[in-house]
């Protein structure tokens, strides 16, 4: 097996990094906020990245039919060709940084690593809180000491990247998400809006059916938005300003659903075989020019054959575990170091996560799961199943529950084992073998208590 992973050698100093301050006091948890266009944002980057690996693979294939590099010699020679050959077929594992920045390039507001293993042919995405207060580490110390960088001991993760010159701000960002989670990350991307706008442009506009009419005006975030009403192919301007625009009359629920049906038209036209081919050169060329990496070409086409089998729909997402803190007068997100284990362990090393009643826990995606609204709050079943269904499981639609109201969330499973993946969506939720009160079709039935918000 390739394990391009370098080992377990980061676990030592790790996820359990922060206690080195001794600041960490697990907090009380409640339900993070569900944030769509962050979660759009995700899994739009997702997609950049597969058509970076898909068009790497599409250059090898022109290559190979033809004997002829599209990039004038770029691709290598035949005898690195004949090596990527007998490499396609074996297993390797592989880690992503992505980084989502503003304009300028110097706010991270989006980080999250990709893990991938071809064995199983999986990808998880752990998303990591920008305000994640972390203590910079020994490596990246010495990079701003080396540089004559300023900067705070104790300070918020995506202040790594602005703290750091522009030549190695990628790379400190990285190096201290290692530190962070005990992993060892082989990639890294980086992309901003402009290049959502210029991906857009690249497949010749997405054809979307605008639900109603938008109008909408911030000067201060130079943010206008003018679409009408009706189906019509959007550009990559027109395409921010659908994804954008808040006003429905559902709120968070209606933006939420267009911009699913924006991103599952997006999706098929990026990740179309025809698309890649047409006009390769000019994709590649516009890629690379747009989205900071250290994904070469020969990497790109080295990877291909893996990440083309994977099934966009089935992608795993996952938050790191903890919840928001003031400490002093600043607001930090604190992780829960003993979660932030055992999810490590679950995705980045496929160790299982026991039960305290000894079960393996397995995942519940492509279980079926309802949510029944057991509280007091009108609508909340809806949004719990917008985040689950966002997050990859298979969601009906929900319910309300008729029984005896409980303060305490009930996750009902069929068997023992599964469910726990669940419980950190909730304030204070347990996990109950009850294959007799499920409904027909209900592999998992979610209870909501009166405690939740």
């Amino acid at each position: 097996m390739i394990n391009s992973m370098r080992g377990k050698q980061r676990r030592s100093s790790g996820h359990r990094s922060s206690k080195r301050d001794g600041s960490y006091e697990k907090p009380q948890k409640k339900r993070k906020p569900f944030r769509p266009i962050r979660t759009f944002f995700k899994i739009v980057v997702s997609i950049v990245m597969a058509f970076l690996i898909l068009s790497g693979g599409a250059a090898f294939a022109y290559y190979k039919v033809t004997g002829e590099s599209p990039f004038g010699g770029y691709v290598g020679s035949g005898s690195n060709l004949n090596l990527l050959d007998a490499m396609l077929g074996r297993d390797i594992k592989l880690n992503v940084a992505v980084f989502g920045t503003d304009k300028e390039g110097k706010r991270t507001d989006v980080m999250f690593v990709v893990h991938y293993e071809s064995a199983n042919e999986s990808l998880d995405l752990l998303s990591l809180p920008r305000d994640t207060r972390v203590s910079v580490c020994d490596e990246v110390a010495k990079n701003y000491e080396e540089t004559g960088r300023v900067y705070n001991q104790v300070t918020k993760l995506n202040a790594i990247h602005s703290y750091s010159d522009e030549d190695n701000c990628c790379q400190n960002t990285v190096l201290q998400i290692e530190d962070l989670l005990g992993i060892n990350i082989d990639h890294y991307v980086k992309i901003d809006l402009d290049a959502f706008r210029k991906i857009v442009d690249t497949v010749g506009g997405v054809e979307v059916d605008v639900p109603q009419d938008m109008d909408y005006e911030d000067p201060a975030q130079d943010l206008y938005i003018h679409l009408d009403a009706g189906l019509q192919t959007l550009n990559g301007e027109q395409a921010e300003q659908l994804v954008r625009f808040r006003k429905y009359p559902t709120g968070d629920e209606g933006r939420i659903e267009v911009q699913q049906l924006f991103l599952k038209a997006l999706a098929e036209k990026v990740l179309s075989s025809e698309s890649i081919l047409k006009n390769l050169p000019e994709y590649i060329s516009i890629l690379y020019k747009d989205v900071q990496t250290d994904i070469s070409l020969t990497d790109a086409v080295k990877y291909a054959n893996y990440i083309g089998k994977i099934d966009m729909n089935k992608i795993n997402m996952q938050t790191l575990p903890g919840a928001g803190q003031y400490v002093g007068n600043v607001s930090y997100f604190i992780h829960d170091p003993d979660e932030t284990s055992l999810l490590v362990d679950q995705i980045f090393y496929q160790e299982h996560v026991t039960t305290p009643e000894g079960q393996t826990a397995s995942s519940s995606k492509g279980l079926t799961i309802e949510v029944c609204n057991g509280g007091n709050v009108n609508g909340l079943a809806r949004r719990f199943s917008d985040e689950l269904a966002a997050d990859g499981y298979t969601v009906t639609e929900p319910t309300t529950y008729d029984g005896k109201q409980v303060e305490k969330t009930r996750i009902q499973v069929k068997e023992a084992g599964t469910g726990s993946d669940l419980v950190s969506y909730f304030a204070n939720a347990a996990v109950e073998t009850a294959p007799d009160e499920l409904p027909t079709g209900v592999d998992i039935r979610i209870i909501l208590g009166t405690g939740e918000s």
